[in-house]
């Protein structure tokens, strides 16, 4: 059985949500920004081999190749909203600091939203 990666998108809102109660306040947004992002990125993944038979590569060149094909494709918003996930997803996993941390992981569920609805109409 294939593994649902909206599942990864439903843990990152679920992180978000008990981040206001948590002790671990930062690392669940952080985690919550990095499974929006790999949730997101895997769905586009599958999308284009889904509808236009395109096998992305394994290595770390997919997440560029995923933004080209859609860009290539006239997806624009879809290649900038992963993009910019991947931006912050990279400093979520990366950075010691992360300046409006809450609003970033807010900011990137409603990406990842908006790109699986997206997704759904291509």
């Amino acid at each position: 059985m294939s593994f649902d990666w909206s599942h990864y998108i439903d843990m990152a809102q679920e992180l978000f949500g008990q981040s206001s109660v948590s002790f671990h306040k930062d690392a669940d947004l952080r985690c919550s920004i990095s499974r929006a992002y790999y949730g997101t990125f895997h769905k586009a993944r599958h999308r284009l081999n889904d509808k236009w038979d395109i096998v992305v590569s394994k290595t770390a060149s997919a997440h560029s190749q995923v933004r080209k094909e859609f860009k290539d494709k006239g997806h624009l918003r879809i290649a900038a909203n992963l993009n910019r996930m991947r931006i912050d997803r990279n400093l979520a996993d990366y950075e010691d600091s992360v300046p409006n941390l809450d609003a970033v992981a807010k900011e990137n569920l409603k990406r990842a939203n908006e790109i699986i609805l997206a997704l759904k109409q291509v």
